[in-house]
């Protein structure tokens, strides 16, 4: 579902899952404020309840796929 959005993780450039990266990437904010907006709505609200958005995020929002790139295929790619 997350994917018609173009939103995905980016476990890459992540420090947990890479939510935050993400959701930077997709709305064109850097991943430091995304990071600051959820540790100062983990600390102004309930850290149990920061912690649980963002498993829900972690879990809903699925993984950057991988691109390989036209050498790597070629180097796997089997002559017959």
């Amino acid at each position: 579902m997350m994917y018609r959005y173009g939103l995905y993780r980016d476990p890459s450039k992540g420090w947990i899952a890479g939510v935050a990266a993400g959701l930077g990437e997709r709305f064109g904010v850097s991943t430091g404020i995304i990071r600051l907006v959820f540790v100062l709505f983990a600390l102004t609200g309930t850290p149990v309840l920061a912690a649980i958005v963002y498993a829900v995020l972690a879990v809903l929002i699925p993984a950057k796929p991988l691109v390989i790139g036209a050498s790597y295929r070629r180097q796997w790619r089997r002559e017959y």
